[in-house]
Order: C-alpha cells, then structure tokens, then sequence
C-alpha cells in the first residue's frame, strides 16, 4: 500500500513539473542538450563606478538588451589591481563565455594572459587601451597618439590665451592613472612631440616628475597640491585620463589657482562645472566611450557567430570640448548618448 501510494505522489510531482516548465521554455532556444542557448559576454571593466567607465558599462548593457544576451560584468577598485583582472579574465574562460570585452588595466602585464584567452578560442574584442599583443579579434578605442597631439596644441593656445607670455618661464605638470597603461603612454608621446615641436623653448613638461595616481581621486588631488607648492613657475596641467582630471579640477579649485590652464581628459561633473564656471582657462578631450561598450559587445557576438570584423583596430574618435561648445547637439551626443 506504501509503495502504491509512493508512486501515485511521484508521479503527481512529474506532471506538477512539466506543467510547471512548459511555458517558460515555450520560446527559449536550447541546444542539443535541452539547454537553454541564450550568449553570454563577460564585460571586464577597469574600475566599477568610476564615471568614465560607467559609460563604457552602459554602452555594454544596451547592446546586450537589444541582443537579448546575458551580460556578466566584473571591475576593479583601481588601477592597480592588476592579478584581480587577470583572475577574472581566466574566470570567464573557464566560465565559457561567448566572448570577452575587456578593458585592459595593464597592457603589458595583460598580454599574455589575454593571448591565453584568445588560443583559447574565445572571442577577445578590446576596449578604450590597447593591449601589447596581436592576440585579440578587433579593438574599438581612441587614436591616442592624435588625441595626445590634440591635448598639447591646446595647451598650448590656453597658456597664450591665458597671458603666459613665449619668452617666460612656464611649467607644465602631468599625472596619470597608470604606468603600464598604452592607452597613457600614447597619449603622453603625443603630447610631447606636438608639444616638443610647437611650444615656445622656454615652457618646459615636467615629463621627470609625472605622478600615478593608480585611479585614486584622493591622491590626484594630493598630487596636484605637491604640483602648486613644489614648482612655483607652474602654469598648466595635463590629466591624460579621467581620475587624473578630476584630481587637478578638485585640487585646483581648492586652491583656488585660477591663473594656471587645464587640459584634461574625459567629461565628468567636476569638469563639467569648471568649464562652465568661466573663471578657468580649461579644455577636456572627450572620448566615445559609449560607443565602445555598445560596439564592444555587439562585435563579441558576430565573432562568435563566426563573423569577421571589416577592420582590426577601430578609432572611435575624441572631440575637444570648452565653454563654447559644452551645450553643442554633437557634444550632447557624445557626454549623453542615451538622452537620460
């Protein structure tokens, strides 16, 4: 009687689970293995919630909505964590990722395990840094060199229009995010060759004392105190990344040292609000990073549709932006893709 009574629930809970699943897999693809066959994309950003790469993240987001793919993001604290991204990148791998998009934290120190990834078979695209390796599919990301060049012409027009005369003694001070970074390195050569055949013998790039904030916002604006105090002939700042603009907007401000110029990168609230202040002579360098998260993850899926992309490296360009265009329907298209 037991046994009878056992089979008839057994049964009961079979039809109970059927039932219970057959209209939520009713319209889900499944493969050979009845599993569902929806794609996934790892998204390695650099650092979670910083501003720049919030954008990058949203960019990512829309694409996988609009694919209708499932999108795992992992980020860093900062810059400097850089066996943190080397495990989530072997993660993904081992998790079998249709593809990964990452943002390269170290672009030596990432080669080789990026490669790995790439032999590996997975999909590899590149966001925003280039990475020091040929092992990828394609890169969607700035020409930093031209962006550097970019930065230094107008460094050097805000210093004229700033009142620093050509024969005066005028010092220039950088600080960065990170060391190992190409994305920076390209930036910087840039900027000094631009600024080694253009400005005037006099103005000097204190390119001996260029401080790495690792993404840190409290020590660039500690960076750009020991700037003020330690070189009084200073006239102008260069922030190649975000975290270092804002550290100069924030440390400037305090001191309330409205005689030096700024070039910066990136567009944030802290330079947002400088600009439009008018009380600075300043300029950011603004990227489309947007358009590399969106590109990125959509890029990821072709690949592993078994698509090739047209090109390998794709400049998504950079636009300067200042107190006369900051309300442009280009540069709101740009600083706010979404329209939120």
């Amino acid at each position: 009687m037991k046994k009878l009574l056992v089979l008839i629930l057994v049964l009961a809970m079979s039809v109970s689970l059927v039932a219970c699943g057959g209209d939520n897999d009713a319209d889900t693809p499944s493969n050979a293995d009845g599993e569902a066959s929806q794609k996934t994309v790892y998204f390695l950003t650099k650092i979670l919630g910083n501003q720049y790469w919030s954008v990058v993240e949203q960019g990512a987001k829309d694409a996988a909505e609009e694919l209708g793919i499932k999108l795992v993001v992992t980020g860093l604290a900062n810059e400097a964590e850089i066996e943190k991204q080397v495990q989530q990148l072997q993660d993904a791998v081992s998790a079998k990722a249709d593809a990964i998009v990452i943002g390269p934290t170290d672009s030596t120190a990432l080669a080789n395990p990026v490669s790995d990834a790439f032999k590996s078979g997975t999909p590899i695209v590149i966001v925003d840094t280039m990475i020091n390796t040929d092992d990828y599919n394609v890169a969607y990301m700035t020409n930093n060199v031209e962006a550097g060049k970019m930065a230094a012409e107008e460094m050097i027009e805000r210093l004229k229009k700033a009142g620093v005369k050509e024969d005066e003694k005028a010092q220039i001070a950088i600080q960065i995010g990170s060391s190992g970074s190409q994305t920076i390195i390209d930036r910087l050569k840039g900027f000094n060759e631009y600024w080694d055949a253009n400005a005037p013998e006099s103005w000097e790039v204190l390119n001996n004392d260029v401080k790495v904030n690792d993404g840190d916002i409290s020590k660039a604006v500690g960076f750009t105190q020991d700037f003020l105090t330690t070189y009084p002939d200073l006239k102008g700042v260069f922030g190649p990344n975000n975290g270092s603009t804002v550290g100069f907007v924030i440390g400037l401000k305090e001191s309330n040292r409205k005689d030096l110029a700024m070039v910066g990168f990136d567009f944030s609230e802290e330079i947002e609000e400088m600009i439009r202040g008018g009380e600075f002579e300043v300029v950011t360098i603004v990227q489309k990073q947007y358009l590399m998260g969106y590109e990125g993850v959509k890029a990821g899926i072709e690949l592993s549709e078994g698509k090739t992309p047209s090109e390998k490296m794709i400049d998504t360009g950079v636009m300067v932006v200042d107190k006369d265009n900051i309300d442009s329907d280009e540069v709101k298209q740009i600083i706010d893709p979404t329209g939120n």
